[in-house]
């Protein structure tokens, strides 16, 4: 028998924790994006895969809480795509949706497009960015084949996930703070 000193969560208050910790990670991520903005390049580097880790990890979080509502499942994995395809087909189809609709003219996406040459549509960003969280935090041991640009630009898909959740679990709204993560 496997004895612990933290035992896990278990039912909603498990749920109403993985969403309240993805939006720490969110947070989080936020904070050392613009921290980065303003640093000289070397330590823009380095907050900027402090960012990507994060956000990677907050978005992962908010896919894993979507899991437990739809089905009582948590995967062990930090792979964004392996997650997404999880979900189920009705979120799958409504969050790809409006991700598709949405992205088009988010800032941070159309600059991805226009200066990195980096498709937006949800699928796209998922093939190139469901492995940063371990890729960022092993940065120093480079990306094997990889020759493009790499950027985290599934922001707006956690936030997405994250309104999915919230659909899901109206009722979790009331344990929302007076100062929701911010925008993106």
């Amino acid at each position: 028998m496997k004895i612990t000193k933290f035992p896990s969560h278990q039912g909603v208050r498990r749920g109403k924790f993985i969403l309240k910790q993805a939006d720490a990670f969110q947070r989080a991520s936020v904070l050392a994006l613009d921290c980065a903005l303003k640093e000289a390049k070397e330590q823009k580097l380095h907050l900027s895969l402090v960012y990507g880790v994060n956000a990677a990890f907050a978005v992962e979080l908010y896919l894993k809480c979507l899991l437990l509502i739809e089905g009582g499942q948590v995967p062990e994995t930090h792979n964004l795509k392996q997650l997404f395809n999880q979900v189920s087909r009705e979120s799958r189809g409504k969050i790809t949706k409006r991700h598709n609709t949405l992205a088009a003219d988010h800032p941070v996406l159309s600059e991805f497009r226009q200066k990195l040459g980096i498709k937006i549509d949800l699928n796209s960003l998922l093939e190139d960015g469901q492995d940063i969280f371990t890729q960022f935090r092993y940065f120093f041991e480079g990306i094997p084949d990889r020759i493009k640009p790499i950027g985290f630009g599934l922001d707006l898909f956690g936030q997405i996930v994250r309104n999915r959740i919230l659909d899901l679990c109206p009722e979790w709204l009331s344990d929302e703070s007076t100062s929701p993560p911010p925008p993106n």
